[in-house]
């Protein structure tokens, strides 16, 4: 009696069969396993700037007690790890382990849950690896340190998610009111923790607001509202608390003043002198220094503008646009650009971007390949297994790209365009399907060539101009 033997294509069947049934795990262990690497790999040796402030302020004494305009959000979720620091007694290892853990599993799970839920695609494996190696490779600065632009988005999506899953109409009442108060507790934890998110937080209310209005759902407008009120205002409380005791202000919102200026008006005066700008590190030094790329017409607005004599005057600002709204929609394109220009995604650099040209063409090879895949898959058939886009799809993409419109007058740093550029990568994971690039190519191979040829024209003229007019001073007017 012979015993017949699997032969090589059913082992290589049956392994890529117990993957997928076990993707999630093993996407997760893979995930943390790469962050690890990657932490090991960079052996970042102390936190500059922001990330040292962070984890100064979620100390236990000090937590409660911020005298600054950071929120207590994020430093509460880094509180746990000041345990394991106490214990370990080694900060840089508390850190890549406890960081690695963390995003190692929520990446790989809810950057699939949120984008298939809101947009539609398709996920493996392999696909929800994609994005993870794609910001480790783009953005690692905001893996290996403790700073609040990853945190912040993953909050907002998770608010996302929950909003849409209480909106469908299988859901039933009590457990959509719950998933809307927990969207209410997350949006409000992703504006205390970056404040720049106070708009996806008002476009969430304007999705729930319409939506539920317009969708047959289990309960009414105005409970889902009222739902998600009250789980906002049980994250804003402790808020209320710290504000009433550091400033002597009785007020939910994070008090964003710096140097007694409103630091969002600071931001946007900024902006109109300086393209973009970055952090650099000497060598074996915690204190960041700046590198400014300016704004020569920018500069010229401003010698010439209201806002010489009225510097932090939101109506000043509002009166110049209105004067000058070609030159201020020119230098809003010139920051939209340079946003999506990424050159050194560590956060803290040892050298100036020009040094960064292959990252540069790299992302924009990315960026490329994002809209390709959102044109080609954009009537994608659910034959191919990709779930189609749900109808009210433009309300989960204004939610999630209003706080980046709502940067691109202010002072860019790249890292602050990081939703958009996470969206692209899951765009790329999860709605990418050979065969229709393919046809794609055949139909309009040489469109899609002067397209992409054109666009990196553009783009290029534009980041290696910016590139050129870099200073060390800060140029604050």
């Amino acid at each position: 009696m012979s015993v017949v033997m699997p032969g090589r294509d059913d082992w290589a069947g049956r392994l890529t069969a117990l993957i997928d049934r076990h993707q999630v795990p093993l996407a997760c262990i893979a995930s943390t396993a790469l962050l690890l690497a990657l932490h090991y790999h960079y052996n970042v040796t102390f936190l500059p700037n922001d990330a040292a402030e962070y984890w100064h302020f979620s100390k236990p004494g000090v937590l409660g007690n911020l005298p600054t305009h950071r929120g207590y959000v994020w430093a509460l979720l880094l509180l746990p790890l000041h345990f394991v620091y106490d214990a370990a007694g080694h900060l840089l290892t508390t850190f890549r382990l406890g960081l690695s853990l963390a995003y190692g599993v929520l990446l790989p799970t809810l950057l699939p849950a949120v984008f298939v839920q809101a947009f539609g695609g398709k996920v493996s494996f392999l696909r929800r690896l994609l994005p993870v190696c794609l910001l480790a490779q783009l953005f690692p600065g905001l893996l290996l340190y403790p700073l609040s632009d990853l945190p912040a988005f993953l909050m907002a999506l998770a608010a996302l998610l929950c909003v849409l899953r209480a909106l469908q109409p299988s859901t039933p009442r009590t457990a959509a009111l719950t998933l809307i108060v927990m969207s209410g507790v997350l949006m409000g934890a992703a504006y205390n923790t970056r404040t720049i998110y106070l708009f996806a937080l008002v476009g969430l209310s304007v999705l729930l607001a319409l939506r539920s209005g317009l969708a047959k759902c289990s309960f009414q407008r105005w409970l889902g509202l009222t739902a998600f009120a009250t789980g906002l205002l049980a994250v804003s409380l402790p808020q209320l608390t710290i504000n009433q005791r550091t400033h002597g202000v009785t007020s939910l919102a994070v008090i964003s003043h710096s140097a007694d200026k409103n630091l969002f008006a600071k931001q946007l005066l900024w902006g109109i002198s300086v393209q973009r700008y970055e952090t650099t590190l000497p060598n074996k030094s915690a204190e960041g220094e700046g590198v400014y790329y300016v704004d020569p017409a920018g500069n010229r607005l401003l010698k010439g503008g209201a806002l010489v004599h009225a510097r932090f005057s939101a109506g000043a600002y509002v009166d110049m646009v209105k004067q000058y709204p070609l030159e201020f929609l020119a230098l809003y394109a010139r920051h939209a650009m340079n946003g999506l220009d990424v050159r050194d995604g560590i956060a803290y650099t040892q050298k100036p971007s020009p040094l960064r040209n292959r990252t540069a063409l790299f992302n924009f090879g990315v960026l490329a390949l994002a809209c390709w895949v959102i044109w080609a898959t954009r009537r994608a058939p659910t034959a191919s297994g990709h779930q189609p886009a749900p109808a009210g799809w433009p309300f989960s993409l204004a939610v999630l790209l209003l706080p980046v419109a709502a940067i691109v007058p202010g002072a860019i740093e790249t890292r602050f365009f990081l939703p958009l550029h996470l969206l692209a990568y899951c765009v790329i994971a999860f709605r990418f399907d050979a065969g229709m690039l393919r046809q794609s190519v055949k139909r309009h191979g040489y469109a899609i060539a002067f397209a992409v040829a054109l666009a990196a024209s553009l783009f290029f003229a534009v980041t290696l101009t910016t590139m050129s007019l870099v200073q060390f001073t800060r140029p604050f007017v």
